[in-house]
């Protein structure tokens, strides 16, 4: 897949940011490598729910994803209270500021 870029009136290109939305730790293989390789450069993972979990068990993965495609991590500060952990990957969200990310993407993916 290739990236999505628009020129503005200003000539300037612009990136088309998609908010990809985790809300299981594991997925089969086939829409994880689904899901992975639709990540594009520019792009932001949000985990919700189960997916929260990525953060710890798969944290490695994650990272590595994230670094490959430049792309931002997010969670929910209300999903890591819940599990009682605080890792080290990602930007807590509050509920607000989920809503306020998935308003400002231009498309939004719930895998």
């Amino acid at each position: 897949m290739a990236d999505i870029v628009l020129t503005i009136p200003t000539g300037f290109p612009v990136l088309i940011m998609r908010l990809h939305q985790i809300n299981q730790l594991d997925y089969p293989a086939t829409l994880e490598t689904t899901w992975q390789n639709s990540v594009q450069a520019g792009d932001q993972i949000l985990l919700i729910e189960e997916g929260f979990l990525r953060l710890i068990q798969h944290a490695n993965t994650m990272q590595t994803l994230a670094e490959e495609k430049h792309a931002e991590i997010y969670y929910l500060q209300s999903d890591a209270t819940a599990y009682g952990l605080s890792p080290q990957l990602g930007t807590a969200l509050s509920e607000e500021e989920w809503v306020d990310l998935t308003f400002t993407a231009e498309a939004n993916i719930s895998w």
